[in-house]
């Protein structure tokens, strides 16, 4: 039987301390939701998995890799070209989902200043930026808002969005900036933020912004970025919270680019199945990491050398080359 009202998830309103029960919890801000602080004991997010591991050789992921960006560690560095996706995200989540209090988190950057051109490196555009900080607030760019906007036309047009007098009532509507919590066997404390917690199912959406939605590029971005494993990881919360499994986990992609074109993938449940793997893996890691206070790189434990050689196909490339050139130079 399907969980169909707000009462029966037994949404909590977030009283301000960290949390120690396992449940759904409203009016949680994202910072603190990211911190360091908002558990009892340490806790990670799908985005702190996915940093942690991947059983791909090609993506950068490992506890050094998580460390040097982790909210436990006082001297992490912040990534700039993630910051940047994770602005315009944050701020298209915000506007696409109509949550409240845009204003006061994020300023849109001025195209002129005190008349004259906006330029990062005048010092009177660096001490507005500076204003800004001091504000607590998101500094958006006009291309940000342009964007922002670009995608909020196209999703208004699909049906699976808006019904037909332009209202969210489709796969997007939900209670927004809701936050599960459940303590895991390793003692960490596993925490989602779904785009939306469905009100009427355990259907859930998640709007992703994406260069393209040619089918190759979706694939290869729910593979590398991890999306998978958040899946995997909001079917793992919605069990330990619930006590039931997820109905199916879609994605809304959209490009982040004009024409801002639109398309909706689901998940098969072998695909889930894979990300709790994953994530269980994943959250081991943390958990010994944790303890023992130590975060190893790629390499692992590994003390010695290996061999190492070119992949299969560019040795065989390079023998049939050097075979052709060694046969024209005779």
């Amino acid at each position: 039987m399907l969980v169909k009202t707000i009462t029966a998830l037994n949404v909590q309103e977030w009283d301000g301390e960290p949390i120690k029960r396992p449940g759904i919890y409203s009016g949680i801000p994202l910072d603190l939701y990211h911190s360091a602080e908002i558990c009892v004991e340490p806790s990670i997010s799908s985005s702190g998995l996915r940093l942690i591991y991947s059983p791909f050789p090609w993506v950068k992921a490992s506890p050094a890799h998580y460390w040097c960006q982790s909210p436990y560690n006082p001297d992490a560095e912040e990534d700039v070209d993630e910051k940047e996706a994770f602005i315009l995200g944050r701020a298209a989540h915000h506007l696409l989902f109509g949550e409240a209090a845009f204003d006061e988190l994020f300023v849109v950057r001025p195209a002129t200043i005190n008349g004259e051109a906006w330029h990062g490196n005048k010092t009177i555009c660096k001490l507005w930026l500076e204003k800004q900080r001091d504000a607590g607030l998101c500094v958006l760019t006009p291309d940000h808002l342009k964007r922002i906007k670009g995608i909020a036309r196209e999703l208004a047009k699909e049906p699976l969005i808006n019904d037909p007098e332009g209202k969210r009532s489709g796969i997007l509507n939900g209670y927004i900036e809701h936050s599960w919590f459940f303590k895991h066997r390793t003692g960490v404390w596993i925490k989602v933020r779904p785009d939306a917690t469905p009100n009427d199912s355990l259907d859930f959406v998640d709007l992703k912004l994406t260069r393209s939605i040619l089918w190759p590029d979706m694939q290869r971005t729910i593979r590398d970025y991890g999306y998978w494993m958040q899946a995997g990881l909001t079917a793992m919360a919605v069990k330990a919270i619930l006590g039931q499994p997820v109905n199916s986990y879609s994605y809304v992609f959209a490009e982040n680019a004009e024409p801002h074109c639109i398309d909706f993938v689901t998940l098969k449940e072998n695909e889930i199945g894979r990300g709790v793997q994953a994530c269980e893996i994943a959250i081991s890691i943390f958990a010994k990491c944790m303890r023992e206070r130590r975060w190893p790189g790629p390499r692992g434990d590994r003390a010695d050398a290996q061999f190492i050689e070119m992949q299969e196909a560019d040795q065989k490339r390079i023998d049939e080359t050097l075979a052709q050139d060694r046969r024209n130079s005779k």
